[in-house]
């Protein structure tokens, strides 16, 4: 799964990697970013832009309430889930980021772990969206979709966002002409040797933690016992 992720990008590093995509003014970095949060997005209604939604879907069960944000879809049910079957067919959406982290177990501690790409300076996660209506207050969600781990993270987790590498990728993901089949195509582990990870300093489990020096190196595990 992914629970949590790192914008850390630069305006410009973007422009590059998305030539002709709208920009909006209130740009945020944040090294920490939580489901219910709000962060950037990248969708396509009438042309490409990237815009502010709120990380988590509300489940559509009637009669309870309370119930736990979907965070994450699973690739291989997207289509037959009911929070999840129209989004993936009308409303998907790419989730730039610059890392996620993991956590692994190591005897009575949680070490948390970066994970970004091997060599791009932007991953570019898939995702899907919808509108909710809370309070009279209507607001777009999104969540990430996810696959099985590739063999660079598998030690970590077995899910992994999937990861559109490509330009064609994120095209093709984004295109209103994308078949079942094409999106099925896309929704796989991310090439071997694509991603590349560290551990890094317990900071990132404060949640209210959103910069300074989550992204440092924290130490190996051997080094715990």
């Amino acid at each position: 799964m992914c629970g949590r992720y790192s914008f850390n990008v630069k305006k410009d590093v973007l422009k590059v990697q998305l030539p002709g995509v709208s920009l909006p003014d209130d740009w945020i970095e944040n090294l920490n970013i939580c489901p219910t949060e709000k962060a950037l997005t990248i969708h396509k209604i009438d042309t490409m832009a990237l815009s502010f939604m709120q990380w988590g879907f509300q489940q559509k069960k009637k009669k309870k309430k309370d119930l736990p944000l979907y965070i994450n879809a699973r690739s291989e049910t997207i289509f037959e889930k009911i929070n999840f079957k129209g989004s993936i067919i009308n409303r998907r959406c790419i989730i730039p980021a610059d890392s996620f982290y993991e956590w692994k177990t190591y005897g009575k501690s949680k070490i948390p772990y970066r994970i970004l790409p091997s060599k791009d300076p932007v991953l570019f996660m898939a995702g899907i969206w919808q509108t909710f209506e809370s309070s009279n207050n209507t607001f777009s969600s999104f969540v990430i979709v996810t696959t099985e781990s590739n063999e660079d993270i598998a030690f970590l987790h077995n899910r992994m966002p999937v990861i559109l590498e490509t330009e064609d990728k994120r095209e093709n993901w984004l295109s209103d002409g994308a078949s079942k089949v094409e999106l099925v195509k896309i929704m796989v582990p991310s090439p071997s040797t694509y991603l590349t990870s560290y551990p890094v300093a317990p900071l990132v489990n404060k949640i209210r933690v959103k910069n300074g020096a989550l992204h440092d190196k924290g130490h190996s595990p051997l080094t715990l016992f």
